[in-house]
């Protein structure tokens, strides 16, 4: 694999893995130190997603004029500022609502490095090497996700909320020199597009999205992926909340960063090592529609544990093999029934209406655990993926038996 890969993984392992560390750190803060309700919470862990499905567009956009590089450093400097603000706010310094709403919303808009770290992998790849490039970054998101909650809870029960967070900047701080010292552009000035050809327009966002959501292949199964990270984003904002609390465990900050650890490394061993396996026996259509079904499980379970662990690992374990599932057979699926010229812009507008669902799932779940009661998030998330299976159906289909290769569904 080309040196250059290598770098890029390392620089968005060490980036992602900082962004992991403020998992178990955001709800138990706001709730105990800044009094944040449960909506108010969900709100600010999804403010994040949503300045990503605002202003990834414009990034990608910007990448193609001026190179890859240059994005990249602009992103990795603006989470170093926005980790440094969020540590102000988190170690009792400035201790702002507002302020950590705005830090939040920072980290969203300066998220440019991953678009442009895959759109560097596109450039420096071969089309018969881009999906191992591209499993490159996937790693890098699953290892962080695997080991900064672990790391994020630990050393906030040992050394207290705010000597993480300003390690979050200071590994992004890491991964911005990595960046400057080690990568090389990967966009030839020939091959950049001019600043007037078009520009960011998020109208024009818009109906790329609502044209790509109106194909009668397609658009099922990014409606299908959207339904499915919404549901698992539910609880971003609740699990944490739901597992300290009387309804639940009563754990420390530590004890659930091993929950999100377990989680993690469910959902990452399901993605790179058993779903090779999986496919190789069973039709991709069919895990797919078991993964619903597990997944639907885990999630409706987690909230009747009845304080004992061993049920509420096992939740853990069903909600988590069937995201994994999901996740990897959802792109998968898009992918081949998308025509080979237009794959990438059909994947980024996945991705884009992801990033929405992580905005509304964990606003959706802060705001019906307040208003509701504990278990609402859980089985909101249950229920949703009932309504996928039954979707899912659909799948079995003789349509869906065979790869198609679709006109275009992206207007210019």
């Amino acid at each position: 694999m080309d040196r250059r890969i290598w770098v890029i993984f390392l620089t968005v392992f060490i980036d992602l893995l900082g962004f992991g560390i403020l998992i178990p750190i955001l709800p138990t803060f706001a709730q105990n130190e800044l009094f944040m309700n449960e909506t108010l919470i969900g709100l600010n862990i999804g403010i994040f997603s949503l300045m990503q499905f605002i202003f990834n567009p414009l990034w990608g956009r910007l990448s193609d004029i001026y190179g890859r590089k240059p994005i990249l450093i602009f992103g990795l400097s603006g989470n170093v500022i926005s980790y440094i603000i969020t540590g102000f706010v988190l170690s009792g310094f400035m201790k702002s609502i507002t302020l950590l709403f705005i830090s939040r919303g920072l980290a969203g808009f300066f998220s440019a490095n991953i678009g442009a770290a895959m759109a560097y992998i596109s450039d420096v790849t071969p089309p018969k090497d881009r999906s191992k490039g591209m499993g490159i970054i996937g790693a890098a998101f699953g290892l962080g996700f695997v080991f900064g909650p672990f790391i994020g809870g630990v050393l906030a029960k040992q050394l207290g909320f705010g000597f993480p967070t300003f390690l979050s900047s200071g590994l992004s701080f890491i991964a911005l020199m990595l960046t400057l010292l080690f990568v090389n552009e990967s966009l030839p000035k020939e091959l950049r597009r001019k600043k007037s050809d078009g520009g960011f327009n998020l109208k024009n966002n818009w109906n790329r999205i609502s044209s790509a959501i109106k194909h009668p292949y397609v658009g099922f199964l990014i409606i299908l992926y959207f339904i499915i990270v919404f549901s698992i984003s539910n609880i971003f904002s609740t699990f944490q909340l739901y597992a300290e609390s009387s309804n639940g465990f009563r754990f420390d900050i530590e004890q659930v960063s091993y929950l999100f650890a377990f989680s993690g490394l469910i959902g990452a061993t399901t993605q790179g090592v058993l779903i090779r396996p999986i496919l190789k026996i069973f039709d991709e259509r069919k895990i797919f529609i078991a993964g619903c079904i597990i997944m639907g499980i885990g999630l409706g379970t987690i909230p009747f544990s009845n304080h004992i662990l061993a049920l509420l690992l096992c939740s853990i374990l069903f909600m988590s093999f069937g995201n994994g599932l999901l996740l990897s057979i959802g792109l998968g699926l898009i992918s081949k029934f998308s025509s080979r010229k237009e794959q990438g812009g059909i994947l980024g507008l996945t991705q884009s209406l992801a990033s929405l669902a992580r905005f509304i799932g964990p606003s959706w779940g802060g705001l019906v655990y307040h208003y509701i009661n504990f278990t609402a998030p859980f089985l909101t998330g249950g229920i949703v993926m009932i309504g996928a299976t039954v979707m899912s159906l659909k799948l079995l289909n003789d349509k869906y038996k065979h790869s198609s290769q679709i006109g275009e569904v992206i207007p210019e």
